[in-house]
Parts: C-alpha cells; structure tokens; sequence
C-alpha cells in the first residue's frame, strides 16, 4: 500500500483539480479494502490475491506499436469507426473515428481537456469505488481510455469498436482502462469492447465502463475477451438505464492454451440499475475454458422502478482443468412492482477435472413480480452423442457439433449483425467444424 500510494504521488500533478479530489476518495477506499480474498464473499471461488503479481507498477506503461499488434489490427475485420489503445494509451493514428452531428468520440482525457463539465458530471459516479476493490483501484490511477457522447435522438447506425491492446513491459505494470458513455433521450449505439494479449507472456489489467441509458435510448454492448491467454483481466460495466431505456449486452470469453505462466484468469462484474419505468436490461454471456483458465462472471440486475423487465443468459464449456464461476443476482427494491425478471445459467463440462460454480441469487422486497432462476451443470447427452454416431459421425465430431448448437444460443442474443456473424465464425474455428 505504501508503494501504491507513492505512485499516486507522482500522478497526481497530471490529474484536473476537478477529479483530484475523487481520485483521493478512491484511493483511500482502496487503502482500506485492498486486494480481495477468498474470505469476501463476492470473491469466495476466484483467488486474485494468488494469481495476481504482488508487485506491479500503476504507472503509465510502454505504448510502442510492435509488429504483433500491426499484425492483430490487420487480421481484425475492417471496422468503419474504431478507437484503439495500447497499454490503456490511446492511438489516433490506429483509430477511425466517427465524424458524425451529436456524437462526440474522443479519448477520455482528450473529452476532460474539452467537455469537462460532461466527464465530472459522470465519471466515478455510477461506480462504487467505497465497495468494488478493483474500480477503486482504476478510479484513482485512470489516465486514459475512451469518451463516447450520443445526442439526443441521434441514432449511430455502425458499430463502434474499442480495441485494447496490452503488451507485457519490464515494470510488471498493471494497466488501468476506463470507458465514459453517455446516451441521451432517443439515442442508440451499438458498442464493442475487443481485449486482446499482444504478447507470449503474462499481461494484467484492469477495465472500468460506466454507461448511462437516456429515457427511451438503446445501447448494444458487446464485450469480446478473445485473446486473453496469458492474461489477469478485471473488467468491470456499471450501468443506469432510465425510463423506456433497453440496454442488452453480451460478454464473449475464449481462453486460449497458455505460453506464460498459465496464470489465466477473467473475472467480469457486470451491474444494470433500472432506474426508470419501463427500463429493460438483458445479460448475456458465454465463455470457453480450457488448461487451468478461471473465467468468473458475476452479474447484478437492480430493479428499482416499477414495470421493468430483465434478462440473464449465460453458458460455459469448460475443458482441461478449467474452472468457471457464475453468481446472477437480480434484486427487486421495494417499490418495483409488476417486475419481470428472468435467470439462466447452464455449463457444460467436457473433461473430468473441469467445474464450474454456479450461485443464482433473488432478493425481492416487492409483492407483485414475475422472477424465475435456473442453473443447470453437466456433461453432454450420451443419447444425442450415439444418435449422431448412428449416423457416421465420430464420437469427436459429435461432441463438437453438441457443443455449438449449446452455444449459438448466447451468439444469436447479439443484435449488431457483423459481430454476430463474426462470432459465428469464430465458434466454428474454435470447434474445427466446416460447415
């Protein structure tokens, strides 16, 4: 913590007066929780503490273009609005950004030079830094990261990409990235989030997105975690959906082998506060784990105004000696009546070292609503593996062509076509099928 403290220190002059003093609150908020261990109860099943380098610099990190990160760029699909960092340093000469009436896209520190009055009104506010370790850890140490501003009844018809590329740096740095965006009454986005290991070795960073929903605004999220081997991510969406808002967002995670310390793990908190009357959230995640990776979700849904609905769907195969975690918590405040809300977690077990640990959670302090959970963890159906071995097809084949047809579910939630035909594909390479 001295250490920590001593960084702060020699950031602090690069802060505004404006958040300096947020920044203070937030570190002394992590002074005091620290790094969380297995005896906190949101942190019971994912040991970060064992996992996570002891020793690592908040600094600003080395943000040099490599050839791996020109080559990754020249794979991706050619994205018409994108904006895209390096080490949580921002990169215009890598980024399309839109010029488009009533939409403002900028870095976050570019948008807090120029719009402060938006950004202090915003940022760190929907986040609780005085209860999540890790998003007090990011609210202090911030420096970069992206600014997305809709206008009042604007639609933004192409999807925005953010793209974070890490690389791993001598000073064991672990980055800190942050996402501000604001949709105002009748505005709709469709936003993607693309995290990727630039690196052979060990990589860990930490991401915060705060997102606000304006009354009948729509906001798409996508969260894609597909290159994340080798690597600690903490990734963090705090949200506020206001009356008739709808915000649907989906987190994709595929664990590759590791080449590092195999010290893979992605843990995702996920939080929709519906604060509006007709407000509507949908969750949706799927993940793949294989060798040792530890992919964590955790997902809380607060109804807070009457004639809401929600949605969670999430599904995990798991493979090797993975292990996955789901806790779903949907809470009804008093007050939230004629709620619908509705809970789905299923995992998939391929292998006998695998598991998964699933917790669905309801806490309803209003009488009139419509709440359901189910969780359900198992192996594939040995009657659907023989009726496709009936059939000509190997054993493997079969477990493979079972598998995608319990995963396509989650991909076909995602609205914005291009990734979603994008995530097709990657599921089919993933499984090695052809058609």
């Amino acid at each position: 913590m001295e250490n920590i403290a001593t960084q702060f220190k020699s950031l602090a002059n690069s802060f505004s007066k404006e958040s300096l003093a947020l920044r203070k609150e937030a570190l002394a908020s992590f002074q005091k929780l620290g790094i969380p261990t297995t005896r906190h109860e949101e942190w019971k099943y994912t040991n970060i503490k064992a996992r996570l380098r002891q020793e690592f610099s908040l600094l600003p990190a080395e943000s040099r273009v490599n050839k791996a990160v020109k080559n990754y760029i020249a794979s991706l699909p050619p994205y018409t609005y994108r904006l895209t960092f390096l080490n949580g340093v921002f990169h215009p000469e890598l980024s399309i950004i839109p010029d488009l009436k009533g939409v403002t896209v900028c870095s976050l520190r570019e948008a807090a030079a120029h719009t402060g009055g938006i950004v202090e009104k915003h940022f760190g506010r929907l986040v609780d830094y005085s209860q999540e370790h890790f998003a007090a850890l990011n609210t202090a140490f911030v420096t970069d990261g992206a600014f997305i501003h809709i206008h009042k009844n604007v639609a933004v018809n192409e999807p925005i990409y953010l793209q974070y590329f890490f690389t791993a740096t001598d000073e064991y740095a672990f980055v800190q990235t942050r996402n501000l965006v604001v949709l105002e009454e009748g505005a709709s986005l469709s936003l993607a989030e693309d995290f990727r290991n630039a690196s052979n070795i060990d990589v860990q960073y930490n991401h915060v997105a705060e997102m606000y929903v304006g009354n009948n605004a729509r906001l798409d999220v996508v969260e894609l975690q597909l290159e994340v081997s080798n690597a600690i991510g903490i990734h963090t969406l705090e949200s506020k959906v206001n009356r008739n808002g709808r915000l649907s967002a989906a987190t994709i995670t595929f664990s590759s082998p590791n080449t590092g310390t195999g010290q893979s793990l992605i843990r995702n908190n996920l939080t929709a506060r519906l604060t509006g009357e007709g407000a509507h959230a949908e969750f949706a995640g799927l993940y793949f784990g294989k060798e040792n990776a530890l992919i964590d979700n955790h997902v809380l849904i607060d109804h807070i105004a009457p004639n809401c609905t929600s949605n969670q769907l999430y599904k995990g195969v798991l493979s090797d000696e993975a292990t996955g975690v789901f806790n779903g918590k949907i809470f009804v405040k008093p007050g939230a009546q004629k709620t619908n809300a509705y809970q789905s977690s299923k995992a998939l077990l391929l292998s006998k070292g695998a598991s998964v640990n699933s917790k669905p959670q309801l806490e309803i302090f209003a009488d009139d609503v419509k709440c359901s959970h189910g969780a359900a963890i198992g192996q594939l159906d040995e009657n659907a593996l023989f009726y496709l071995m009936t059939r000509g097809v190997s054993r493997h084949e079969a477990t493979q062509i079972l598998t995608y047809a319990f995963a396509h579910e989650v991909v076909e939630h995602i609205q914005t076509k291009p990734i979603r035909q994008f995530l097709c594909d990657k599921l089919r390479d993933e499984l090695h099928l052809n058609f």
